[in-house]
């Protein structure tokens, strides 16, 4: 009667199980699949400008280029975007160098759905102004682990005085102590398109509710590219995951 018993009991907990034709193994890469396809299709982004201008060193004797972009989040989740790198190419679309994700600059490097950021760089190229084709941006961003919040800006000018700069007042409106701001500021022509961007940022501490003044640049526009008249917008980010050293 044990015997019988067990029998049946195996019979039954048979009968409940779900036989699969494939291996388990390509049961949980398939599955692994999917979740991937899922998680990257949240993470989407637009190149909705772009710009770069070569300039020969004849101090240094060589050429220097630098390159602007500005991406929008077009997606479903806030991105990082520090894993960006730029190739650099002549007319003929040889590679004549490049610059790493150490040397571009992003802010925010955090982009919230539907928010904008401007990334820049700079580097010497194996080439002349002449020859110079384009940059292109290589962008791999992924869902954003670290936080970042928008702070308003007032007070701010645009001005050119050989250079661009963009001056105005931030102000801290978090609920902690921050020191560490960036500011970037996208240029434009009267007619829409993309020129550049400026770069600054704030370290010194800042507390809630206190405000400071800042100074963006853009030193890598050469002024000849600068436009007689310019539009501009000015974004102010900071990292509250960052934190204040203790």
């Amino acid at each position: 009667m044990l015997i019988g018993l067990l029998s049946v009991g195996l019979l039954a907990a048979c009968g409940q199980e779900t036989v699969s034709d494939k291996p388990k193994e390509e049961i949980e890469q398939t599955t692994g699949s999917e979740e991937k396809e899922i998680k990257e299709a949240e993470v989407k982004f637009d190149l909705t400008g772009e710009a770069s201008y070569p300039v020969y060193d004849d101090i240094m004797d060589e050429t220097n280029v630098s390159y602007f972009a500005e991406i929008t989040n077009t997606g479903e989740v806030p991105i990082d975007v520090t894993d960006a790198n730029v190739t650099f190419t002549d007319k003929d679309g040889t590679v004549i160098g490049t610059s790493d994700s150490s040397n571009v600059w992003a802010s925010p490097h955090v982009v919230e759905p539907g928010k904008k950021a401007y990334l820049s760089t700079d580097a010497t190229i194996d080439g002349t102004v002449d020859t110079y084709g384009k940059g292109e941006l290589t962008l791999a961003p992924v869902e954003a682990i670290d936080a970042v919040e928008e702070l308003p800006i007032e007070g701010n000018t645009g001005k050119v005085d050989k250079y661009i700069y963009i001056n105005g007042k931030v102000t801290n409106t978090t609920n902690q102590d921050t020191n560490y701001v960036t500011i970037a500021a996208g240029i434009y022509g009267k007619d829409g398109k993309f020129v550049g961007s400026t770069y600054g940022q704030i370290d010194t501490l800042l507390k809630p509710d206190a405000s400071v003044g800042f100074e963006s640049n853009a030193f890598e526009i050469p002024y000849e590219n600068i436009p007689p008249e310019f539009d501009y917008e000015v974004l102010a980010y900071t990292y509250p995951s960052y934190g204040i050293d203790e």
